[in-house]
């Protein structure tokens, strides 16, 4: 929400969808992202029953009687949020919609990424589809509909045919991309000032420690968890040395590991593996991770402001955190089946983002200057070179305002324009 008003979420038509098709769609996303108002804005068109384990009667009740909350929902659609906290109730689930296998029966949501939930012994594989619901992205916030640039760029013959379909040249907008970089997207932080908004993240991480952590997994040494979990989202948009990790946080490789394997599940990093389309060429295999929320990158690097994070030497990684975040949450809920990477090889050529849908490529590279260098196409060329016609086009996302060919298969675009708030 944005003060009272209700924001529209892109996955809103996706969920609604998938429930046409399938017995049970999952809505997976860390603690307060909006998985709850976005299932209470399903019921709105959708006649159904809600209930939350978030409620301590319900709670009770599904653990004693798992069979008898599932079967509360009748002939309509049940909404069971935060259906981790019970993992019996997936079991109950599954036996429901094997006995009455009508799409559209169920719809849970889960704080933690439930395929992951040691605790779930039993699968809803061919029975579920799973949207994962991020943070807001900045479409969403402005009230725009599902950015559709990355679309065009596969869809294109050429770059001149992308750039037709274009609309940019429009007044700059290189603060308010810094700004959502700094803000992130979580819903209740929208209004927030930077002070109140570093607030809200220290009460954020107390609860996430306190509740979802303990769901998870027992941790012993709750201070050397929170220090990885700040160094990991310190290093947002850097290849991941489990090594280093480790050593700078005072614990064990293993333990490293594992933190980091709960941050994953819980939906705070997410990590990117490397595109490795040719197995003899001398190429980065770890892979990179990245902060969910640029806002918690903010908050781990105390950076209330853009001075801050460039002080810091983290403006670059912040912004590439922020719209590498918003392209892969807007782009998993299209129809495409798109798979997420980055490229770098030992001689340091890189591109941030490898979007493949088949054996198709769009690359891009995300800068934080505002005027474009020779050099800023590099990397997208060295792909190109790479992977031959499998690139479709690259882009070079950047705070100017123009969109412009650098060549004859990469093009510049302003942040806001792939991002869906410019333009037409």
């Amino acid at each position: 929400m944005q003060g009272m008003k209700l924001l529209s979420r892109h996955a809103h038509d996706t969920v609604e969808h998938r429930l046409s098709v399938f017995r049970v769609v999952v809505v997976t996303g860390a603690r307060q992202v909006g998985k709850s108002t976005l299932a209470r804005m399903v019921l709105e068109r959708t006649p159904g029953v809600y209930v939350t384990l978030d409620d301590p009667e319900t709670l009770t009740r599904a653990a004693a009687d798992p069979a008898g909350l599932v079967a509360s929902g009748g002939d309509g659609l049940l909404v069971i949020d935060e259906v981790q906290r019970v993992p019996d109730l997936l079991r109950a689930v599954k036996l429901e919609v094997d006995k009455d296998p009508r799409p559209g029966r169920f719809l849970l949501t889960g704080s933690a990424n439930i395929l992951e939930m040691r605790t779930v012994t039993e699968s809803l594989a061919g029975r579920a589809a799973w949207v994962d619901l991020g943070p807001l992205t900045w479409s969403e916030i402005a009230g725009r509909p599902r950015p559709t640039v990355l679309d065009a760029a596969f869809a294109a013959g050429d770059v001149r045919e992308l750039l037709a379909g274009l609309a940019c040249g429009a007044e700059p907008a290189a603060n308010a991309a810094r700004h959502r970089a700094l803000s992130g997207g979580m819903p209740e932080t929208l209004d927030m000032d930077p002070e109140n908004r570093r607030v809200w993240y220290d009460g954020y991480r107390r609860s996430f420690l306190e509740r979802d952590l303990r769901q998870l997994s027992a941790v012993g040494n709750i201070p050397e968890f929170n220090r990885l979990m700040s160094l990991a989202l310190l290093r947002s948009g850097g290849v991941v040395n489990r090594s280093d990790l480790a050593s700078d946080a005072q614990v064990s490789h293993a333990t490293a590991s594992r933190y980091l394997g709960l941050l994953s599940t819980a939906n705070q990093i997410r990590f990117l593996s490397p595109y490795l389309p040719n197995v003899g060429k001398r190429l980065v295999k770890n892979p990179k991770l990245f902060a969910v929320d640029s806002g918690a990158m903010a908050w781990a690097l105390n950076a209330g402001s853009w001075e801050a994070a460039a002080a810091a030497g983290r403006d670059g990684a912040l912004l590439e955190t922020f719209v590498i975040d918003d392209v892969i949450a807007t782009d998993s809920l299209g129809p495409a089946g798109s798979g997420y990477h980055f490229w770098r090889t030992s001689g340091g050529a890189e591109v941030d983002l490898v979007v493949q849908r088949g054996t198709d490529v769009v690359g891009i590279e995300v800068k934080s200057s505002s005027t474009l260098r020779t050099s800023d196409a590099s990397g997208l060329r060295a792909l190109r070179g790479d992977i031959g016609p499998s690139f479709r086009v690259g882009l070079v996302a950047y705070l100017g305002s123009e969109c412009r060919e650098l060549d004859e298969r990469i093009v510049a675009v302003p942040i806001p324009r792939l991002l869906g708030v410019a333009g037409s």
